[in-house]
Parts: C-alpha cells; structure tokens; sequence
C-alpha cells in the first residue's frame, strides 16, 4: 500500500510561483576500481503482462545478475519472474516481490524483517497562499505494480559498464583543488552551535529543472546528512552517460566508510529497502520548471526514526519510500553536517570549463521564477526540535561559473531557503 506520512501531498512556499554515474567502462577520472561483472547468463523472454509499449526491441538484452564486486556482500537480483512494462522514456520497471527486493540479499540484512511505516508522527505543513507544484514521476502514465511488490527500474549489462564508482559523492567532501565536482551549497556543522544538534532530520523542496550536460558529466541537486563517513543523500540528477538520456531523475546515495569498500547509488547494490509501490528511485520526474513560468519541485526528507532501531528514512512528495537498515550503519546515530547542495562534474573537455548548467543554468540573483531554489529548508535535532538554518553557511567553489545566494528564512512559511546555479561559461569562469 501507499504509505503516506503526515504531510500534504501539495506544498505552498512564499513568494515561488523535485550521485552519480558518468564515464564509460575502464575510464575512472576520479580515481575508482573497475567493478566485476560477474558471468550474466543469457536474457529470458520478457513478460509483457500489463504492457502499454512494445519492448520487443530490447531482445537480446541481458539483465543484470551476479557479482558486482563493490559494496556489501554487493549481489544483483534477477528479476525474471516480475511483472514489468516499459515507462514513455524507455525504462523497464519490474514489479519485484517486495521480500524479493535487492537489499533482503545482502548478508548484513539476513532474517530482516520490513518494516512498513515509520514510528514516528509528523506534523502537517503549514500551508501559505502560494501554490505549489510537485514534480511527478513518468513511468506511472504506462502502468502500476500491484500491492506486495514495489517497482524497478531495470539495469541492463551495458549500464553498469557506463558507470563511474560509487566514490563520486564523497570527492568534493575532500575540497581537494583537483577535484572535477564543483558546487554551491549550504551547509551546517553541529560544531558551528553546540545548542542545534546533532540532527535526525533534514528536508527541503527542491525545485526540479532539465538543463544542459555536457558529455560524460552530470548536473545533481541533493539534500545530505553525514557524520564522519556516514553517508546519505537523495535529490534530483541529470546523467546522460548512465541512463541514455538527458531526461532528470530521483537519486539516492548511502555509504558507510567514505566510499571506500560501501556505497552506491539507488537500488544499485542491496542496502536500501523499498517499500512504496508507487515511486522508483532513478526514475524520471517531469514536469520540470520554466524559466519565468511555472515552477515544479520535489520534496525530499531524510529522517531517523530511534523507535525502529535508527533506521534512516527516505521520504518524497510526503510519500514514505523506504529505508536505510542501522545494520548499513551501526554507528550512524545521528547527523553532524548537513547540506543541501548543487554539483556538476567538469571534465574540462578540450581544456576548457564546461558547459554544464547547474540549477536552472541561471545565476542565483535572478531569483525567483529564474534561477533555483532550495525552499523549505528545515533541521530536526535530537531533542526533536525542528530548526530553520538560517546560519547555514553558502559556499561555492567557482562563483563566476555558478553561484549561491543567501541562506533566508521564509516568511510565513516554515523553514529557510537559497538561490543557486549558473551555466557554467562566461566572464572569468574557467
């Protein structure tokens, strides 16, 4: 069943009219092992109950099964006996037993028990006169999964050898100067105020845009938590090197040592555990907004329940989508940063910065309606108050490529917000 949290499907916000895989096989820029791909054996015939495309295009393909050789005890769930259909932009969901899920094969999560609903209560948003609209997911225009199963996006051989590892997230946490990820964010560190933290909670609406990426890079809006090398992340981003298409998709992203041995992106390697079966994550969100038009957003909300064993839950659109098992984790008990966050990845193609847009592609001073936004920022501490980061500090490494505006509150609405973007190219950006 749909499992909704205590949230309004629709969300208001004054004044506003929803990690990551590029190169190809063997070519890892930001310095990651090449991953094992296992034996695959030959592709069965594919179902084509409930289908409202022709996929027989696809014949031949193989899904993805075997070894990964990355992540925990990492094994790919052959998803023959799904029911499954193809989506409008061409992806294949597979309607998978939900106790037949990728992350029910990982050794830490053996005799784990689904849990179906969060222990704890929200309270509802408070609501302004401002409408606004939610970004939605595609592939719902072309059929639905039935209760007891929860749907995904299949990964064929060839994706996984498009991808780069799953260290890519963790890169810019390093500031290091030869780093290829740029970004602008803001962020907030419990040693900054002893009083706020740590957090349990962090959410926000993040409008959702479609803008240029250049060949084997990215364009990816996200909300963090971390603490030390505890890792999770979940927002929007644009990967034509992974998916085969420019189009703008849901990402998630946990790790548990800094990407050294754990980590990936989705249901790419068991970890998370799915239990909506309305949403797939890497699945595709349109509408997505126009510049000084009508503005679309998706609302992402990473939060720790402590009366279910510090679970860490995936929230979207005030949908509960699943999550991250303290076993992932152990020590993992709270947030001690938080960040909400614009990246790209510039490989400086022909020696020259790219072209690729962050955000809206657009500066943050042109505001609203033009350039993105993070709105209804919001923290919750361990004491389970709610917090709007208005001290969070706004960075961003080359501000003449793309830029970040003030961290503000919202006004009459909970929470706080930024401007954010760029294109990439122009006066002193290089």
């Amino acid at each position: 069943m749909v499992l909704e949290a205590g949230r309004e499907g629709s969300f208001l916000e004054e004044g506003f009219p929803a990690c990551v895989e590029v190169e190809e096989a063997g070519r890892y820029p930001l310095g990651g092992t090449e991953l094992g791909q296992g034996e695959d054996p030959e592709a069965e015939p594919m179902s084509t109950q409930d289908s409202k495309l022709p996929i027989h295009h696809l014949a031949g393909e193989k899904s993805l099964v075997g070894e990964r050789g990355r992540g925990v005890g990492s094994k790919w769930l052959e998803l023959l006996d799904s029911n499954n259909f193809q989506s409008e932009d061409g992806d294949i969901i597979d309607c998978v037993d939900i106790y037949k899920q990728p992350a029910l094969d990982n050794p830490l999560l053996k005799n784990h028990t689904i849990q179906m609903i969060p222990n704890y209560v929200e309270g509802k948003t408070k609501e302004s006169s401002s409408q606004f609209l939610q970004a939605q997911q595609l592939w719902k225009k072309s059929g639905t999964c039935p209760e007891g199963t929860v749907p995904i996006r299949r990964m064929l051989e060839r994706d996984l050898l498009r991808s780069i590892p799953a260290q890519y997230p963790m890169e810019y946490h390093k500031k290091d100067p030869r780093s290829l990820v740029e970004f602008a964010y803001a962020s907030i560190d419990w040693d900054w105020n002893k009083d706020q933290g740590p957090y349990e909670s962090a959410s926000a609406s993040i409008s959702v845009w479609n803008v240029h990426v250049a060949p084997n890079e990215l364009s990816v809006s996200t909300v963090i938590l971390m603490n030390h090398d505890d890792y999770i992340a979940a927002g929007w981003k644009i990967s034509e090197q992974q998916y085969r298409d420019n189009r703008t998709r849901l990402s998630i992203y946990w790790t548990h040592d800094g990407a050294q041995k754990t980590g990936c992106f989705n249901l790419d390697c068991p970890a998370f555990v799915q239990i909506d079966k309305n949403i797939v994550l890497g699945g595709t969100i349109p509408p997505v907004s126009e510049y000084n038009s009508l503005q679309y957003y998706s609302d992402i909300e990473l939060h720790q329940d402590k009366n279910a064993g510090d679970k860490w839950w995936l929230l979207y659109n005030g949908k509960v989508v699943g999550y991250w098992p303290r076993a992932l984790f152990p020590d993992f008990r709270a947030a001690t940063h938080v960040e909400w966050s614009g990246q790209i990845l510039n490989t400086a193609a022909g020696g020259r910065h790219t072209n690729t847009q962050m955000g809206s592609g657009h500066f943050a001073q042109e505001g609203r309606g033009k350039a993105a936004v993070f709105s209804k920022m919001l923290v919750r501490d361990t004491k389970h108050t709610n917090w709007a980061p208005t001290w969070a500090k706004a960075e961003a490494t080359k501000s003449a490529c793309y830029n970040i505006g003030d961290v503000q509150k919202s006004n009459p609405d909970p929470g706080a917000y930024f401007f954010y973007g760029g294109p990439g190219i122009g006066p002193g950006c290089g």
